[in-house]
């Protein structure tokens, strides 16, 4: 299954009680669809970047877990209409971290092709002395 990271903004103002049954019901859909919680990062209370329903500051949460696609569809509809959740986001990481491997690869090919050209320079200059 592939890894994915599910990113969160909780209303400050809704009491821990309701934060924590509806991050249940997030995780017991992510559990029915036989994924697995990898981490779960809770950072908090923050203040957003820009207000969101007229709110400057968040409860930030941060999960990655595995799981099929066939769940994403029901945990987009779950945090689309909950009270709770201000904004989501899901990014599958295996993906991301294909394109990071794939741009490592191409950045360390243009140093060797910089430094073969750079090392030709040198040579011909040294043969010109």
């Amino acid at each position: 299954m592939p890894l994915y990271e599910l990113g969160l903004i909780v209303d400050p103002e809704v009491s821990p009680e309701e934060e924590a049954t509806a991050l249940e019901r997030l995780e017991k859909i992510i559990t029915d669809h036989d994924g697995t919680m990898i981490e779960k990062d809770a950072r908090g209370r923050r203040q957003l970047a820009y207000p969101i329903k007229k709110k400057n500051y968040g409860v930030y949460h941060f999960w990655k877990v595995e799981v099929g696609g066939e769940a994403l569809d029901k945990l987009n509809f779950e945090m689309r209409t909950s009270d709770v959740v201000m904004r989501s986001l899901i990014l599958n990481i295996d993906r991301e971290l294909r394109r990071k491997r794939k741009m490592d690869a191409k950045m360390e090919a243009r140093a060797v092709k910089k430094a073969a050209k750079a090392a030709a320079k040198a040579e011909a200059a040294a043969d010109e002395d």
